[in-house]
């Protein structure tokens, strides 16, 4: 009996050394996680599903923060010029490294101050017009539209997935439009079906209802696979949309400055949210596939798409610099 109770300790103790290190290797207090758009958007409604899964895991208290402005240079700053103490986060749509040293001559941080912690989302676009206001019913008739008034499109800011993406379709295929930016997709969103706006691409699962309402009509997904919430609307190239492809992954980034041990904490429990089949769910409910890579992959991911936005952004002569 006693070798049968030691062993249980024994097997015990073992089973929870990974809670245990965790534990230790992590500062005391609060976490914050900074969100580079406005409250209720896309990239603020994953970051509190992760704070909360996080919060459960780690045994602390995740507290998101929202400060948009510059295409989320300006939250960008802020994380890097915070304690790299593992209790300040960024959680990056990718075009904050990918898309902004592009455009702006001074965005006030460099990529080699973050080091990503792991990607932790992926999404796609769709194409959607106030149903109101633009009399397109399908991509072509819209690009007809557009000879004839600009078309206006609205994003989350300035070097942001919607903007680009649609910029993109500008040089892909002559449609013409006028950015109209904001704080945050909400926002964006917000003006796009009162009428403000005619167009933007936002990620899908938020246009879904809207268009199933009849106040928005979407006419291409950013990608290469239909949404299946709206199977009849057509991927970019059954579209007409040739060589074009957009989509945006989501990226937990630390200082680069921070203690190793802190990441690989941080890391851990992110890949094991990969067989949490209820998180996954949640991220599905709002057309975010649960990607989730490690740092090195991540960082290899970011780098490559650097790379493919950057002689985008030249064709199109979008550069800051």
């Amino acid at each position: 009996m006693r070798r049968i109770l030691l062993a249980a300790t024994l097997g015990l103790a073992f089973a929870t050394a990974p809670a245990a290190f965790a534990q230790d290797a992590l500062p005391a207090g609060n976490v914050t996680i900074v969100v580079p758009f406005a409250a209720g958007g896309p990239a603020d409604t994953v970051a509190r599903i992760l704070a909360e899964n996080l919060g459960k895991r780690l045994g602390r208290n995740f507290i998101v923060e929202n400060k948009g402005g510059a295409g989320g240079s300006l939250a960008a700053v802020y994380v890097a010029k915070a304690a790299p103490d593992g209790k300040t986060f960024l959680f990056a749509v990718d075009s904050i490294f990918t898309v902004n040293p592009h455009l702006q001559k001074a965005p006030g941080f460099q990529r080699s101050d973050f080091t990503p912690v792991a990607q932790v989302g992926e999404v796609v676009l769709l194409l959607g017009v106030n149903a109101g206001k633009v009399k397109a019913t399908d991509f072509k008739s819209l690009v007809s539209e557009s000879a004839s008034r600009e078309i206006s499109f609205g994003s989350a800011g300035i070097g942001s997935p919607g903007h680009l993406a649609f910029e993109y379709l500008k040089q892909a295929t002559g449609i013409k439009g006028v950015h109209v930016p904001y704080r945050g997709a909400a926002l964006a969103l917000q003006d796009l079906l009162n009428g403000t706006i005619d167009a933007a691409f936002i990620v899908s699962g938020v246009l879904v209802p809207h268009v199933k309402a009849g106040k928005l009509r979407a006419l291409a997904v950013s990608a290469n696979e239909r949404v299946e919430a709206l199977p009849d609307v057509p991927t970019a190239q059954a579209a007409g949309i040739k060589d074009f492809e957009a989509r945006f992954g989501n990226f937990l980034m630390a200082s680069s400055k921070t203690d190793p041990k802190i990441m690989a904490v941080y890391e851990r429990e992110l890949l094991a949210l990969r067989s949490d089949e209820a998180f996954a769910k949640r991220l599905a409910a709002i057309s975010t596939a649960a990607k989730i890579t490690n740092g090195a992959e991540a960082a290899k991911s970011l780098a490559r798409e650097h790379d493919r936005w950057g002689k985008i952004i030249s064709a199109a002569g979008l550069g800051g610099k």
